[in-house]
């Protein structure tokens, strides 16, 4: 099932599937490991605000969720 990042529950991971950004912004989310075919998984949400945590090619990367709602994955059952 393809959904949304900033949907998928905490612990849960999926593949990305596909990024519908801005070209620059697309061009910044791939230099920091977000790329079609990776891993992702959603760690957790910040208390403050809408900043949400997740570990991508082992490195933890926060995104807020207007971004990662323009990034789709595919769940997986794994986790990283």
């Amino acid at each position: 099932m393809i959904v949304k990042l900033n949907l998928i529950p905490p612990g849960k991971e999926g593949i990305i599937q596909k990024i519908t950004t801005d070209q620059v912004t697309k061009e910044r989310l791939e230099s920091l490991g977000l790329i079609s075919g990776v891993n992702i998984a959603f760690v957790r949400k910040l208390p403050l605000g809408s900043i949400r945590i997740y570990k991508c090619l082992n490195t933890l990367v926060s995104l807020r969720s207007d971004i990662a709602s323009k990034i789709f994955v595919e769940l997986t059952d794994e986790k990283i």
